[in-house]
């Protein structure tokens, strides 16, 4: 079944088809929040919260042929806000006011054993040389493959911006490699593999 079949059978109410889309979809928002926040009880909040107002307002949806860049367009906002609650800062966070943590699971720490020490290490010197805008932006892009339209509109910014900020972001991962050819096929080969 299509994106476009499973939300258009959602929108007319069909539970079965959301239910589709919470299994597949909500660990990808799970690990997705947890790049901003560490607060897991906030990420799973949100995700509830998404969903529940997905189904309240379930007629009432635009149609999509893309559910996952539907839905993490929507849950980033809920979720900046209520991380924004959660701080009690008087004002919204700015589009930049916020961390992007790119996680390491047990499954990419084996994965960094079977390379070697120096390859390791030049890849979490080269990540913590990018901002979290730009780490943002490198996972959307390479992890999670949307388009520099998803990206750009997910964060905010036009797409010539976002092309940019994907750019500078691997000029300054390479840099940081040394410009090794087998260190920046590692590494996208790595943020490929993030999931």
């Amino acid at each position: 079944m299509t994106d476009f079949e499973k939300w258009s059978r959602f929108k007319r109410g069909d539970i079965k088809a959301l239910s589709i889309i919470y299994t597949e979809y909500s660990s990808v928002l799970y690990l997705y929040g947890l790049k901003f926040t560490q607060n897991g009880l906030i990420v799973e909040d949100t995700i509830q919260d998404l969903f529940s107002e997905l189904l309240k307002n379930c007629r009432n949806l635009g149609n999509t042929d893309n559910i996952l860049f539907y839905l993490l367009k929507s849950f980033k906002r809920k979720l900046l806000r209520n991380i924004q609650k959660e701080k009690r800062l008087s004002t919204f966070l700015k589009e930049d006011d916020y961390e992007f943590h790119i996680t390491y699971s047990l499954e990419h720490d084996l994965i960094l054993e079977d390379i070697s020490k120096k390859k390791s290490a030049l890849l979490l010197q080269a990540l913590q040389e990018l901002t979290p805008r730009q780490k943002e932006a490198i996972y959307l892009k390479f992890t999670k493959e949307l388009d520099y339209n998803e990206v750009s509109e997910l964060m905010n910014i036009s797409v010539e911006a976002c092309r940019n900020l994907i750019a500078k972001a691997v000029k300054t991962m390479k840099k940081a490699v040394g410009g090794k050819k087998d260190m920046i096929f590692f590494m996208m080969s790595f943020f490929r593999s993030l999931g």
